[in-house]
Parts: structure tokens; C-alpha cells; sequence
């Protein structure tokens, strides 16, 4: 079984009254697991994350903290997120990890509070490496609050990395999307409902999505990112894994938290309409 590691903080994240299991390392390892692949994550968390009950089917390698990393999530109605952090875990810790998940399929950088260290990259030997770019484009002001912030050293968090993942809401200007493909070959840009628009170095392609009534938006961008790269791994083709990341991020944003990740079926499912409404025109299901 081919495997996938995620590095970042787990968080819980505040919904309504109650809280839920967060952070992109959670979608990304639930995800790829739902979709046939092993899963494993190292993180940082205090003792109120229980990898056995938070994190179901994957392996989990915990630095423990005095807290694990909460947010406050609300959405306007562009989809744009505002966010305040009321607690932060520390840092990942590599030396946690056993020498058995050093070699993964693929390796995803996924921090979203600057937890992760720049050149972690080449710390291991991944088939290949994706990057969430979140955790690095995020200010932290006293109170918490959550800004956007200019990318400070993409040169060296991103050595080694074959292909990032940005949301069109995370970058401030003057930065560009494209700018980053002076340091990795690839860039995803996930544009909620409207799909994702995939960079290479010369080209752009704009691929739908199957737009689904949207319940909750958050970590649909994780599920497509951790769907991307196991996608691109099976098959070297970045368009059929960008298709593919796209039709399982229509299944992420149809519930609260993690329970309505699809299966492989499932996005093979979605998959197959997609391209029946691409072929009719048709996008209003």
C-alpha cells in the first residue's frame, strides 16, 4: 500500500458551540486514507488530541505540548475566512519519527501556524513533496487574529518541493500566485466552487470542480492538496490528479469537519459526472 506523511499541528476548531478535529495534516491523512493509501502524521498537541480516537486508521507521532493549536473559523459570503488562534501547539519535532516513515510515497508539508521548518524537505527521501502554503502566509497578531502576511523565505521552505497549494484568499500584494513557480514546478490555486486553476512553468489550466451544496468550506483545500499528490503519484499527470483532487474536495465541503470525506468510488463517481456536465455544459446540479 502506497503511503502517505503529513507534517503539521492537528488543531481543534471551533464550530457552533462545540469544537471539531482540525488542521490540514487531519484532512490530508483522513483523506488519503478513504482513498486506499496508508497515512501517517507528525505533529505537536496537547494531551487533549487522542490519535486513536481523533485520527482514526492513521499512525500518529505526537510531540506533546501545553496546547494543541485552536481556531476560530467564519466564512463571508465570497468564501473569504477570518480566524483567531487561541492557543498554539510548538513546533513539529523531526526527530520523533521512526527511520520506517523517513522514505514516504509522498511527504506533505502542511503547517498552519509556522510549525514547520524551513528545508524539512530535505529531511526525507519522498517520492513526492507537496506544500499547503497557509501556515507560512499567516500573521499572528497579540490577540490572535489571523492576517495575511507577505511569504518570508520561500526559497528555503520550499527546497524540494514539487507542487504547492495556495488558496486564491492567501495571498496579500503584490505577491502572485505565479511568482512562486520561481521555486517549485507546479502551484495549485483551489478556487472554491469555481475549481482550482493549476500553474506550471509556462501554462495555466483551469479545471472545474463538481459544485455540490456547500455545508462547510473548511479543509476541503487540504483534502484536495493530499488528493493531488497521491493522484499524481499513481499517474505522473498533473491534469488527471488536478481533476481528480478537484472531485474530492466536492465531497469535503458537504459536511462538518472530516465526515464527509469520499472514497475512492465516491470521487471516481463524481469524477465520471463531472465530465458528463463538461460535455453538456451543464454545471448547475
Amino acid at each position: 500500500m502506497p503511503r502517505l506523511l503529513a507534517l503539521g499541528h492537528v488543531t481543534w476548531d471551533r464550530v457552533g458551540q462545540g469544537e471539531v478535529i482540525g488542521g490540514a495534516v487531519s484532512y490530508a491523512a483522513l483523506a488519503a486514507r478513504k482513498l486506499g493509501w496508508e497515512a501517517a502524521v507528525l505533529t505537536s498537541a496537547g494531551h487533549d488530541f487522542e490519535p486513536a480516537r481523533d485520527l482514526p486508521g492513521v499512525e500518529v507521532f505526537t510531540a506533546r505540548s501545553r496546547a494543541t493549536t485552536r481556531f476560530v473559523n467564519s466564512y463571508d459570503d465570497d468564501g473569504r475566512r477570518e480566524q483567531t488562534v487561541t492557543s498554539r501547539a510548538d513546533d513539529v519535532d523531526l526527530s520523533l519519527l521512526p527511520d520506517a516513515w523517513r522514505a514516504p510515497d509522498v511527504l506533505l508539508l502542511a503547517p498552519v501556524a509556522g510549525e514547520v521548518g524551513p528545508g524539512t524537505a530535505a529531511s526525507f527521501e519522498a517520492g513526492i513533496v507537496g506544500a499547503t502554503g497557509q501556515g507560512w502566509l499567516r500573521e499572528l497578531s497579540p490577540s490572535g487574529r489571523v492576517s495575511p502576511r507577505a511569504w518570508p523565505r520561500p526559497a528555503a521552505d520550499l527546497s524540494g518541493v514539487h507542487v504547492l497549494f495556495l488558496s486564491r484568499h492567501d495571498l496579500p500584494p503584490p505577491q502572485a500566485h505565479a511568482d512562486f513557480l520561481e521555486w517549485v514546478p507546479m502551484v495549485v490555486v483551489t478556487r472554491g466552487w469555481k475549481g482550482l486553476t493549476l500553474l506550471v512553468r509556462g501554462a495555466s489550466y483551469e479545471v472545474p470542480t463538481l459544485p455540490r451544496r456547500e455545508v462547510d468550506p473548511t479543509g476541503a483545500g487540504d483534502v484536495c492538496a493530499a488528493a493531488f499528490v497521491l493522484r499524481y503519484h499513481e499517474t505522473g499527470d498533473p491534469l488527471e490528479a488536478a481533476a481528480f483532487a478537484a472531485c474530492a474536495a466536492s465531497c469535503a465541503v458537504e459536511g462538518v469537519g472530516v465526515g464527509s470525506l469520499g472514497d475512492r468510488a465516491e470521487v471516481e463517481r463524481r469524477l465520471v459526472l463531472r465530465e458528463r456536465l463538461l460535455e453538456d455544459g451543464d454545471f448547475d446540479e
